[in-house]
This record gives structure tokens, sequence and C-alpha cells, in this order.
């Protein structure tokens, strides 16, 4: 079920109107048997799949908690971790840990997977990736002492299916969420206000916005795959606004499905953590992804990075730690060649930033300048490590957007040298047939820059709190028309474009 349908919001009120209708006692039931149905209204399997490694990590949490030896509290550990990663790997990475291997055409020809293909049909759980991390989040914290074992598999249920952020995030922690979920709560004004505006502001960002955006970029990326004769040939410039439009694309699309969870939640009194912190303002890679899908680095922080070593063992063991989490972030993105070279390039620019570009720090500040001059050059220099900043994060997103390394090839060929080759043909396929090209350039309306500007104006300049807070600061005529512009932009773009979101595959 995806925020931006009709379904949705349908089952959204209908939930919430039964939901505070019901005893106190009673409602986080109903709240479990909503989530199980807004997962299973995409497929009823994939929700019997959540059951089972909800099951599984339940039963680790108390076994572990129960037993007093260390060792076997390590074995339930490594046994969910296991569970865990395995159905990661059955249903998102082993077709291409396989890839053409023996192994691989000897499963093919025996039909060994095709259990897995009849489930998925082709398709990744959604998020599987999401959920599978929350889950391990809470054994791991058991383990560590942190929190208490859920002694309920209904209520822990609940904690991992919670249908705001489910399928997308935020990667919530058991003491946070939990506490929330079974605690008495009456509506109130104030939190139904702000939920509203968070509904209203990130409906309007993945529909005005990213939508558009996402109309240019799949254009540009699709080339003539779906019309062999007279393939278009776009231009380097074409290939600049491609890559910079879907940079944007998928920061208000995430963003704008992180403020629809929040709001979402909220109307239920349960507050959801942000999962963007304005990160084009950040300075560094390194900043830069503690404002990026704050969910997802600090879980890879606290599970990875600082376990493995962090930084407290010189450079050799930080860089190292540094290279293992973004290549683990890479293929938790997804299990392709292409989303390895983005986790592991965000890597490589994260310890150029950290080690190299951090020494030249003196070039913003000088001791022998009047104080005037000296922070006109502060914020000069600041503003550059921003453009740099948001500009090596968008190449990046090449690997991130292509479908193959060679497609990935041919665009940075493009931005590069001007290449004139159709970006959307795989080179085996251009290989086999001869393909007619034609120059062509995309199609951009009017409605695209200016939603784009508006929100980089708000979001870059205007705005320094949350959408919800800084709204709810102006008068009431002036808040009702910025209600209603973005009212009617939903509206009028709303079944138009209707493309899913970028991380409900993930």
């Amino acid at each position: 079920m995806l925020f931006n349908s009709i379904v949705y919001w349908l089952f959204l009120p209908a939930v919430w109107v039964s939901y505070f209708m019901l005893p106190v006692r009673f409602r986080w039931i109903w709240l479990l048997l909503a989530s199980y149905f807004f997962y299973g209204f995409w497929k009823l399997e994939f929700a019997g799949l959540m059951l089972l490694t909800s099951a599984i990590d339940w039963y680790c949490g108390k076994y572990i908690e129960s037993t007093p030896r260390i060792g076997w509290k390590r074995f339930w550990l490594w046994f969910s971790i296991g569970s865990n990663v395995l159905m990661l790997f059955m249903f998102k990475y082993l077709d291409f840990s396989m890839g053409s291997s023996p192994v691989a055409r000897w499963m093919a020809d025996h039909n060994a997977t095709a259990w897995i293909i009849e489930l998925g049909k082709y398709t990744i759980p959604a998020g599987i990736s999401f959920y599978t991390f929350q889950s391990i989040s809470y054994v791991v914290d058991v383990f560590r002492g942190q929190e208490k074992a859920e002694q309920s598999l209904p209520k822990f249920m609940l904690y991992v299916s919670f249908f705001p952020q489910l399928v997308a995030g935020p990667i919530e922690r058991f003491g946070k969420l939990h506490a929330q979920l079974f605690r008495p709560y009456l509506p109130c004004w104030q939190d139904l206000r702000n939920a509203a505006r968070l509904l209203m502001y990130g409906l309007f960002l993945k529909v005005a916005v990213a939508d558009n955006l996402a109309s240019v970029v799949d254009t540009y990326y699709a080339g003539s795959t779906s019309a062999i004769a007279n393939s278009p040939v776009y231009s380097c410039f074409d290939a600049w606004v491609a890559s910079f439009f879907f940079a944007f694309q998928v920061y208000t699309d995430f963003f704008g499905y992180s403020l629809l969870a929040q709001g979402s939640a909220l109307l239920f009194g349960i507050h959801l953590m942000d999962n963007f912190n304005k990160p084009f303002l950040a300075k560094s890679i390194p900043e830069f992804w503690h404002r990026w899908h704050i969910s997802l680095s600090t879980w890879f922080r606290d599970y990875v990075f600082i376990p493995v070593g962090g930084n407290k063992r010189g450079p050799l063991v930080l860089s190292a730690a540094v290279l293992l989490v973004f290549f683990a972030s890479g293929l938790w993105h997804g299990a392709s060649a292409t989303m390895i070279a983005f986790g592991l390039s965000q890597g490589i620019l994260y310890l150029f930033d950290r080690f190299v570009f951090k020494r030249l720090e003196w070039i913003g500040k000088s001791q022998s300048e009047t104080t005037r001059w000296s922070a006109l050059r502060l914020k000069i220099w600041d503003g550059f490590k921003q453009c740099k900043t948001g500009f090596f994060f968008m190449l990046t997103l090449i690997y991130f957007r292509s479908s193959s390394m060679h497609q990935a090839a041919k665009i940075w060929n493009q931005l590069w040298f001007g290449g004139s080759e159709n970006i959307g043909l795989t080179a085996p396929y251009s290989a086999a047939i001869e393909v007619q090209e034609s120059s062509a350039e995309l199609t951009i309306g009017m409605q695209i820059p200016i939603f784009l500007c508006i929100f980089l104006l708000l979001d870059l300049c205007v705005m320094k709190e949350r959408a919800d807070v800084w709204m709810g600061k102006f008068a009431l005529p002036l808040r009702w028309i910025m209600y209603c512009m973005m009212a009617i932009s939903i509206w009028i773009w709303g079944g138009a474009i209707n493309h899913p979101f970028v991380y409900f595959q993930f």
C-alpha cells in the first residue's frame, strides 16, 4: 500500500477513528492487525515472512535474557543475526551472488530456486531491509543489556510491523518506539494539527516535486529501450540536468516519505525520529551522512562501525571500518555492482574529507585579516564546501540510479566528454542490434523548475525548523494560503504522475 495512493488515504482515517473508539487495552491489537493488513495488502505471503522474522528474534531475545551463560547468549545472538541475514540473502542477494556460476546454472536447470521465484515473483519483499535491521537492533540491545526482552510475541510483532515506518523507515530503536506504542494516549489538537501539516507537506514533496523530477530522470535513463528505431541521443547538458534532477528527486522522494510516516504516526501520538536534517547544507561527506537517512547512518554506527574498532584504534582501523560500513550500506541498498560502487565511492569521499580535505581548513581562516573580511572569507569557504559536498554526492548517485555499470560508464562519458551513446542500451543488446540514433532533448515542463525552486528556497534558506513547526508560526491567513497552494498542486499532479517511492524497493 503506497502512501501516495487513494487506498492509503481511505485506510489511514478508518484505522485512526477505529483506534480511538476501542478501549485502551485493545488499541495495540487493532494497530497490529492494521499493520499486517497494510503490509499484506501488497502480497500476503510476505506478511508471513515478516511474522517468521519477528518470531525468531523474539525467541532469541528471551533466551538471551534468561540464560546466565555468556556462551549461550552469544549463540542466540548470532542465531538471530544469521537467520535475518539468511532471509535477506535468499530474497535479495541470491541471484546476484550466484551470477552465471556453474552452481547457479545447476540450480536453474533443476528448478532448485523455483519456490523463491514463485514467492517473490521477481520482486523483493517491500521493506525487508528496514524491518530486519530494526529487529536485529532489538536482539543486539538485549544482548548488551540495554533493553529488557519483550515477553509478549504479539507486542513485539507490533514493534517490527508498525505500519507508518514499516516499509521505508525510519529504523526505530526498541526502547523509544515500544514505550510509545503501548502507553495510554488521547488525541490533542496540537498533535493533530502538526500531523496534518507533515502529511500535507510530505505529499507535496512526493507528488509535486519528486514525481515531476522523476518524469525527466526516467526519460533520460530509459533511452529508447522501448523503441529501437530512431533511438534518441541526449546531449552533455541533458546528462547534467538529469543528474542534478535525480539528486533532488531521491531527496524529496525519501524526505517526503519520512514526513508522511511521521505525520501518520503522530495521529496515534507516536513521535518518530527525524530522518533528514538539511543534508545539502553539509560541508563534508561525514557531515552529510549525519544529516541524510539518519536512522540508517546511526544504525551502522552503533552496530557495525563502533564494534569493529571505530575511530579509537588509529587511522588504518578507522579507514577499514569506514569502507566496511559503506560497502555494507551499498549492498543494503541493492544487490548489484552499481550499488556497491555507490557505497564504496561514498566511503572513499568520506576518507578524503576526513584525512585530506580537512587539512585545507586554513584557507577559510586567517588571523591577520580584519574581522569583516575574515567573516566574509569564511562564508565563501563554507559555501564552497557545501557545493563541493553536494556535487560529489550527485555524481555518486549515477551509480545508484543506473541499471548496470555499463550504463553508468556511458553517463560518465556523456557528462565529461559529451559522448553520444544511447544510455538506455546495454552493451550486449546494442552490439547485437544496429540502432538508428537521432538527437533529442529532454522535455522539462514549467512546473518542474517552479516546484524545485520553491523546495530549495524553503529547505536551504527559509525553513530553520521542521515543516510543521515552521508553518505553525505564521498568521492564520498566510498558513491557509500555503495549505491551499500545496493542496492544489497535489490535486493537479496527484493523478498525472504516480511513481512508487524510491526506497520501497529496499
